[in-house]
């Protein structure tokens, strides 16, 4: 018994022995640098949505209250009573006014959809037997925002993905945007929500992660599949169904894979129909039937129609929450000594990270160049051609950052912590 507590006592002091050493032997002055966390800057956002000491002829106002989505405000005020509140923002034509009504509380967060852009808007607040005018000044649209001028205008708002997923009323006016490059389509949830592909793309183009947001830019969950996101989903059974490898079906509650379905045979839509599962191929379309494909005709409309306000509840604050994780990625199976190195950083190298990803980018002459992290007794290789992503799973502690542009060796002052 004292032996094995003897060899227990040795394998800890090992441990303690390589992870200090680890620690001491990693250089580098400076951390690369990181992008904050999405659902925690929302987080923080979120402690200035208040009501307290605001009243509906003096409500507390913030335009674009998440930062991406800029034809949005939230409106926060309290009453002395349980009322219900109606908005109406106005229209510019003035027969097109979007109204919508709250049930009743005390205190009011109001979403407000469908400002217009780069224009002083009207919004109209009823509470019991009172009233008050707001007025919301809007910027303009980023400069290489692009307009689909092809699509066909409805009786309510027609959304669609271009460079910037919008929405343009029945006068060809954007009435909504997120002033990010999201992927995919835009599949609508009720209480004013939405499935979109996120900002975060592989090397191929593809999305890792999917968002269930609102329209005022509030990311609810942030989906991550065990493959990229291929930017077409639907509604299915109050689940999410995805196009990636393969079709999945994803819980919105828990993130979770409710189903595996067939492979993905380069589809490239994805419908539900009358609770049937339709996939795309070109121009031909298949219905999925016990796992078997049978071949339909079908027609879809690529721009959708619909409306801001759909079951839309009072305001709640929910905290964010990020499910899955990314799969660890494959490192340069060959050895590459670090000996010899020179002690500077090539400027057209280009290092940053974030919540999952490290980002490599190659603007060198080399078509070719390898990313290295060194610590003791673990060091990863990666081959780097124009833009590299290395999924931090797999990751842990604190890393030497080097690189190998043609025959040299690089240990540049930065390291990465995980």
């Amino acid at each position: 018994m004292k032996k094995i507590y003897i060899l227990v006592g040795i394998f800890i002091l090992v441990v303690i022995i390589v992870s200090v050493l680890g620690s001491i032997l990693v250089t580098g002055d400076q951390e690369i640098k990181k992008e904050k966390d999405i659902l925690l800057v929302q987080e923080n956002q979120e402690k200035y949505f208040t009501s307290y000491g605001y009243d509906i002829d003096n409500p507390n106002i913030i335009i674009n209250p998440y930062g991406n989505s800029p034809l949005t405000a939230i409106i926060m005020f309290e009453t002395d009573d349980y009322v219900a509140v109606d908005i109406s923002i106005k229209s510019k034509d003035g027969k097109s006014d979007i109204n919508y009504s709250f049930e009743k509380d005390k205190y009011h967060l109001i979403p407000i959809y469908g400002l217009y852009a780069n224009y002083n808007n009207t919004v109209v607040l009823r509470a019991a037997s009172d009233e008050s005018i707001i007025n919301i000044k809007t910027d303009g649209l980023p400069s290489d925002f692009i307009i689909d001028n092809s699509i066909q205008k409805a009786n309510n708002f027609t959304f669609i993905n271009t460079n910037y997923p919008y929405a343009i009323d029945q006068s060809g006016e954007v009435r909504w945007f997120l002033n990010d490059h999201y992927y995919g389509n835009i599949t609508f949830l009720d209480d004013s929500k939405i499935v979109i592909g996120s900002n975060k793309l592989t090397e191929d183009g593809q999305a890792i992660s999917l968002y269930k947001m609102n329209f005022l830019g509030k990311i609810y969950n942030e989906y991550i599949p065990a493959s990229p996101y291929y930017g077409t989903s639907a509604v299915y059974d109050d689940n999410i169904l995805i196009l990636s490898d393969k079709i999945y079906e994803i819980d919105m509650q828990t993130g979770g894979v409710v189903k595996e379905y067939i492979k993905n045979d380069g589809y490239d839509s994805l419908f539900v129909n009358d609770g049937k599962i339709i996939v795309g191929k070109d121009s031909d379309y298949y219905q999925l039937d016990d796992e078997e494909l049978i071949k339909i005709d079908y027609s879809f409309d690529i721009y959708i129609n619909h409306n801001f306000y759909n079951n839309t509840s009072n305001y709640k604050l929910i905290k964010g929450c990020r499910f899955g994780t990314l799969n660890e990625t494959d490192m340069y199976k060959e050895n590459i000594s670090l000996l010899g190195y020179e002690s500077n950083m090539p400027d057209d190298i280009l290092i940053d990270m974030d919540v999952n990803r490290i980002r490599v980018i190659n603007n060198s002459s080399s078509k070719e160049i390898y990313f290295i992290l060194d610590k003791f007794l673990d060091k990863r290789i990666y081959l780097v051609e124009d833009i590299k992503y290395i999924n931090l799973t797999g990751l842990k502690g604190k890393y030497t950052v080097y690189l190998k542009i043609s025959d040299d060796i690089y240990k540049t002052n930065y390291y990465i912590e995980v």
